[in-house]
């Protein structure tokens, strides 16, 4: 045999098993990841948590003295929006998540059209405080539900507490994708809500 033709044959069998390599090696490395979690990463940039699944805000059983439950599911305006859980009590949870929500949308300034606020009322409230509202939160959307259907829209998600206690973001297709709680600050709402506008369309 020539001898020159061995290392070519070396060669070329290394080149084999190189390829191999190549094409088992990753797979390998994702099996063990999907099987064992390991080098997944477990945070996202976001700051809200992400609510497991999203929640079409069309199945939930809305009240409205106008035609605000026809604008909610339409397609025809394509904004950002903030659901904000409001009872009759109206703790100080419920209203330090009105006062973060109006400040974040006052802070938005020429992106603010973009986004809108939604108060979603648990119980029925008296005409003055409604009242209150509209003059302390002007420019938002008034809707009715009942606790228990609000819990039922939201329900074998993935909430520890009674979903009363966050309110919600809701993007430009109508799903509820994103809670906040009383541990998240303005700041954090308003860089989630600045990267989502950045990052979709504004009709």
């Amino acid at each position: 045999m020539d001898e020159s033709v061995e290392p070519i044959k070396k060669r070329n069998r290394f080149n084999g098993f190189l390829i191999i390599a190549i094409i088992t090696l990753p797979m390998l490395v994702a099996y063990i990841m999907f099987k064992t979690g390991l080098g997944i990463p477990t945070s996202t940039s976001n700051k809200g948590i992400l609510l497991q699944p999203a929640r079409d805000i069309g199945e939930l059983l809305l009240n409205s003295q106008d035609d605000t439950l026809a604008h909610l599911v339409s397609d025809e305006k394509k904004r950002w929006r903030m659901l904000i859980p409001v009872t009759k009590e109206c703790d100080d949870t419920c209203q330090s998540h009105l006062y973060i929500s109006r400040q974040v949308h006052i802070r938005l300034a020429e992106k603010a059209y973009r986004v809108e606020r939604i108060l979603l009322l648990l119980d029925r409230l008296s005409s003055e405080a409604i009242d209150q509202l509209k003059q302390e939160h002007p420019e938002t959307v008034m809707v009715e539900t009942t606790p228990a259907s609000f819990n039922q829209w939201l329900n074998k998600n993935n909430l520890p507490l009674s979903a009363e206690s966050y309110y919600y973001l809701i993007d430009q297709s109508g799903f509820a994708m994103m809670r906040y709680d009383i541990s998240h600050k303005g700041q954090d709402l308003l860089d989630d809500v600045k990267k989502l506008l950045k990052f979709t369309y504004d009709n």
